[in-house]
């Protein structure tokens, strides 16, 4: 049962409180009643950090937002059909530190912000039939990280009630082993080798049988588990059950074809009575790592074209609901990315299903390596739960820093953890390293993640010629959307054009080049995939969040995207071309053209544009107003081609081909100089098939743009403070606009009415579903704009779009 909806608030200030309060004797919710006119209604995932007020005096790692404390208080009922059963508390992320407690009793603490955990709740300690009090103190003043971690409880809540046999608590295994060759079709045999985990919380021995199915997500059975599979357990014990299930023919779980399949246990004891059911999705495929050629997926060579990424996202902060994850997949994936880092911690389990279900490879990650109790207990619980999960490629020990002087002995430690929780699973262990690739440490990896120092990968290959060597953080370009001159004195922009990094990093260009000269580097992850808030390098303030992404932090496109789109994807794949900059050079008093210009002639005054273009054909040719300025040769599939353009408004043309003297244009796009802005025009990105399903938790994502009189985008329009207003089942819960120097409120005035400043043409509503069904309208509106308005619908169902189709 979901306990996200409804909870009650309050923002703790550091110097107004003292949490040595909070012991035994008083508690949040002993303090509610002292707190009540204060008290705001929130819904769960919550971010409390992102509600603040950007400061210059706060951390310029954590985005300039003081961190805090704050107190939650929630109310729920339990039927007295739930009494004799077993019910327990299961928080999947809270940020961080927090303490919990029932109905004024101390239920525990748990002081990471990364991974779930859970309260078993006895019987004394609830309330049947009436009302029971949850409350949670969460101290986020302490951060883990040196990037914006926010805080809050910004993972789901759930109330399990089960019965008093059950299954543990991710207690089913499912590692699945390809047992014949591999057909055309990416079908195979395969052996199942399951594990089920039940504990019996009875006073009494129980002696109860476990049956499996295996189906397919139409239902159809294609696999039996062990008949007469049974187990006797005294009170408070619990025994695991391991049975082979042969799968015949199997579906193989792929990039482009991410099939799942389901386990349903069922637990009967000896009067026939079902007494736990539980499904379990998991995937059969083959991994193998070499040292030479990379990495293999079903024996197939894969390239890893991999994105790190931190969690949050424009408007909502770290608390990006569930549905929200499958769009941030299914853009990297539209950007050619087949890997995802989670950076620098576990994630949380929405997105490890959408890599499942859309064909996502994953580097799970291990916060710390450390040997304390909480940071053990924080590995197994990652382990545990995401074993199942066919994305899952690579287990990863930790990141820099946080490899705690790259201390080989706890290494071992954790290693020994991966290898009896996942012991069948094909993962290796590895960690992202930058420096020390000479001590101890390496050895305790299968594969070695080198973070930057590309100047390294011939030399470890040749001192460790049988390790398998990955790019675990590659590039970390700057570059800011619609931006052609480095403004490091008023804004604190970014040139988009890729000639900015910082000396640790490398350009995209030079960092892809790197790996793809090299066979046997497995492939990379570029660092970022969407920017984030904090760690704004190479600037401070103003700046609040990152330069280093893919796109901006509300998941819009900058030119660097379209970059790693032509690496990614091969012609065949996706035929592309994109040119830039904009063709708006004759609007000087909307954006300099330092940068992106020079002068050809001092007496009239031709301005020269640097005009680039990237592609994934083998030659690109550029035409402005009809007039050609030549082919150019792709020379390096890792490179731009670019040409020197005296300007002339009108439209630029660059058309792709397949060789120098082909005359089949494969791919085509224009820039054009447009009109001054005169129209708000609104369009749904996400879903879709802009249907959302009344659930509370679903969001669409609403792009807005300006546009001409003749709607033709204008990427140089900023300064226009959008109003938006919205009715219907639904509510604003974020709005962004990808300005890395804007200290407007990523939530809106109210769940219904909002205002953001568009900035480069582009801004970003974030709205989710109620419970009720219905149109959700939202309308924008400026004064000097024509105004728009878009309708969504919010259903009990939607139609069955595929939302992960590349």
């Amino acid at each position: 049962m979901s306990l996200n909806n409804g909870w009650r608030f309050y923002r703790i200030a550091n110097d107004l409180f003292d949490p040595i309060l909070l012991g035994t004797s008083k508690t949040c919710g002993a303090l509610e009643s002292h707190l009540a006119s204060f008290v705001q209604i929130v819904d769960l995932p919550h971010d409390f950090i992102v509600e603040g007020n950007f400061t210059k005096h706060a951390n310029e790692a954590h985005g300039y937002l003081p961190y805090a404390m704050g107190c939650y208080y929630f109310n729920f009922s339990l039927p007295q059909s739930a009494r004799g059963k077993s019910v327990s508390l299961e928080f999947e992320g809270v940020q961080r530190n927090s303490t919990t407690w029932l109905n004024d009793a101390y239920l525990g603490n748990h002081p990471s912000g990364y991974t779930p955990f859970r309260f078993d709740l006895a019987e004394s300690a609830l309330k049947f039939g009436s009302v029971n009090a949850l409350s949670v103190f969460v101290d986020a003043t302490h951060p883990d990280g040196w990037w914006y971690d926010g805080g809050g409880i910004y993972r789901n809540v759930w109330l399990h009630i089960v019965d008093r046999l059950h299954v543990v608590p991710w207690g089913v295994y499912l590692p699945a082993e390809v047992t014949s060759p591999i057909s055309g079709a990416g079908t195979a045999d395969a052996r199942l080798s399951a594990e089920t985990t039940v504990v019996n919380t009875y006073n009494a021995t129980t002696t109860f049988a476990l049956e499996t199915l295996i189906k397919t997500s139409g239902g159809t059975v294609v696999g039996n588990g062990a008949a007469n599979l049974t187990c006797t357990l005294q009170a408070s014990e619990n025994c695991t059950l391991a049975e082979d299930i042969v799968l015949r023919g199997a579906q193989l779980w792929s990039l482009s074809r991410p099939h799942l399949y389901y386990a349903h246990s069922y637990l009967r004891t000896e009067d026939g009575v079902l007494r736990d059911a539980v499904v379990n999705s998991f995937g059969v495929r083959r991994l193998r790592w070499d040292h030479d050629k990379g990495f293999f997926l079903n024996e197939e060579s894969v390239k890893i074209h991999g994105v790190a990424n931190h969690q949050d996202f424009a408007g909502v902060g770290v608390a990006v609901p569930d549905s929200l994850q499958a769009y941030r997949v299914w853009k990297m994936k539209q950007m050619g990315a087949n890997a995802w880092r989670t950076a620098h911690n576990p994630p949380c389990q929405a997105l490890l299903e959408q890599c499942d279900a859309q064909g996502m490879l994953v580097w799970d990650e291990n916060h710390r390596n450390r040997a304390s109790p909480d940071m053990l207990g924080d590995l197994r619980s990652m382990l545990l739960r995401d074993r199942n999960h066919p994305s899952v490629i690579l287990w990863s020990l930790c990141n820099e820093i946080l490899c705690e002087d790259f201390d080989a002995d706890t290494a071992q430690v954790l290693r020994g953890i991966v290898k009896e929780l996942d012991p069948r699973g094909q993962r290796p262990i590895t960690a992202a390293v930058n420096g020390g690739y000479g001590g101890a440490f390496p050895e305790v990896l299968d594969v070695m993640g080198i973070n930057y120092h590309i100047k390294e990968y011939d030399d470890f290959h040749q001192k460790h010629p049988k390790q398998p060597i990955i790019g675990s953080e590659i590039a970390s370009d700057f570059s800011d959307r619609s931006i052609y001159s480095n403004d490091s004195t008023k804004k604190m922009y970014v040139s988009a054009y890729d000639l900015n990094a910082p000396n640790w990093g490398n350009t995209a260009e030079d960092a892809w080049c790197a790996l793809l000269d090299r066979e046997f580097m497995a492939g990379g992850f570029i660092w970022v995939g969407f920017d984030y808030k904090g760690e704004p390098t190479p600037y401070t303030w103003p700046n609040i969040n990152s330069h280093a992404g893919a796109t901006d932090i509300a998941g819009f496109p900058k030119d660097n995207y379209y970059y790693w789109q032509s690496v990614f994807f091969s012609a065949i794949e996706r035929p592309m071309v994109h040119v830039f900059p904009h063709w708006n050079w004759n609007l000087q008093h909307e954006q300099p053209c330092e940068g992106a210009c020079m002068e050809a002639d001092a007496v009239s005054g031709v301005r020269v544009i640097d005009v680039w273009a990237y592609t994934n054909g083998a030659a690109v040719e550029l035409i402005l107003n009809g007039e050609s300025f030549g082919r150019r040769l792709v020379t390096n599939a890792c490179r731009h081609v670019n040409w020197k353009v005296p300007f002339q408004a009108g439209t630029l043309e660059a058309r792709a081909f397949h060789n120098s003297s082909d005359h089949n244009v494969f791919a085509v796009e224009k820039v054009w100089t447009t009109g001054s802005a005169a129209v708000l025009n609104l369009r749904v990105e996400w879903p879709l098939d802009a249907c959302i399903h009344a659930n509370g938790d679903d969001v669409t994502l609403v792009t807005v743009q300006i546009t001409d009189s003749s709607g033709a985008f204008v990427p140089t329009s900023s300064n226009f403070l959008i109003r938006f207003e919205l009715s219907g089942p639904g509510k604003i819960i974020g709005l962004g606009n990808g300005d890395p120097s804007s200290h407007e409120a990523d939530k809106p005035h109210s769940p219904w009415k909002g205002w953001r400043t568009a900035w480069n043409g582009l801004a970003r509503v974030v709205i989710q579903s109620t419970n009720s069904p219905g149109n959700i309208t939202l309308s924008a509106s400026h004064a000097k704009l024509h105004a728009a308005n878009i309708t969504v619908q919010s259903r009990r169902r939607c139609p069955k779009l595929q939302r992960s189709v590349v």
